[in-house]
């Protein structure tokens, strides 16, 4: 077997003790902003609303899911996430669908991923945005209606920044780089991973320009793996995905097969890539 391949092309389509007045003053409004932040994220109701306006009234099992991702984390701006569900993948038996939350984020969905049989294995990569530390929450949903909750304590150091910022990140004529991992040629039903990023810069709508005024939120919503056409994995992103998404998943073929990547932005526009893999 080949080793992977990898392309990359354009897209298509005080010191003193004590304090002074003013220090009394700026701290007193420093925590009343915070405050006002706070209110301003996501809380456990809100996460519980999400779950039950996208499964329906659900009791889950806990665990039937795992959710990797790391204890501590000095910043919130990407933080790794592995999702895996352990499943023959079978079409009577697979996970139809993945959502993992955040209640402590200003919105409290990060992802939903979608598996097929054809994916060989439900596993899925990315990177996060987290506004501080949080339970992070992992819902699974298996072909038969049956779902799973798993839960991991993520603890942040310096959460997402929400800064102000000086340019325009998509200027006239802008479109994003592309990059496909994936290997040449494959074994018939061989499991082999497939691994791509988009320089999106995944405009969240919570920073403001330098005029004051929030930045619209701009990202890319939608992404989408075929085989020969035929959809074989798919992602909802949301704004809590970190710049310049990254997303590595499973695939199982039986015969060759050109892949097609399909990302889908808030605008409507659609960027895509391809690859051809072998089965030998």
């Amino acid at each position: 077997m080949k080793p992977d391949i990898r392309c990359e092309r354009g897209a298509q389509s005080v010191r003193k003790t004590g304090l002074t007045r003013r220090a009394m003053l700026g701290a007193s409004l420093g925590a009343g902003l915070a405050a006002i932040a706070l209110r301003a994220n996501a809380d456990e109701a809100e996460m519980r609303a999400a779950i039950e306006a996208d499964f329906g009234a659900i009791n889950p099992e806990s665990g039937g899911v795992e959710l990797t991702m790391p204890e501590f984390s000095d910043s919130g701006s990407s933080v790794p996430m592995d999702i895996y569900v352990p499943s023959p993948m079978t079409p009577a038996d697979y996970p139809r669908v993945v959502r993992v939350y955040a209640p402590l984020n200003p919105r409290p969905r990060i992802i939903g991923a979608y598996f097929t049989p054809a994916c060989g294995e439900a596993r899925l990569s990315t990177r996060v945005r987290l506004a501080s530390f949080q339970d992070i929450v992992a819902i699974a949903e298996m072909s038969d209606g049956e779902t799973f909750e798993t839960v991991r304590r993520v603890n942040v150091t310096y959460g997402a920044c929400e800064d102000a910022i000086a340019n325009d990140q998509f200027p006239p004529g802008w479109t994003p780089r592309i990059r496909i991992s994936a290997p040449e040629q494959v074994a018939a039903g061989e499991v082999f991973t497939v691994r791509t990023i988009i320089n999106h810069p995944m405009e969240t709508g919570l920073r403001r320009d330098m005029t004051g005024l929030f930045v619209p939120v701009r990202i890319a919503e939608r992404f989408t793996c075929r085989a020969d056409g035929a959809e074989v994995f798919g992602a909802e992103l949301e704004p809590a995905i970190a710049a310049n998404p990254y997303i590595a998943f499973s695939l199982r073929l039986e015969q060759s097969a050109d892949l097609t990547f399909e990302w889908i932005d808030t605008t409507g526009e659609r960027y895509e890539s391809s690859a051809r893999v072998e089965v030998v």
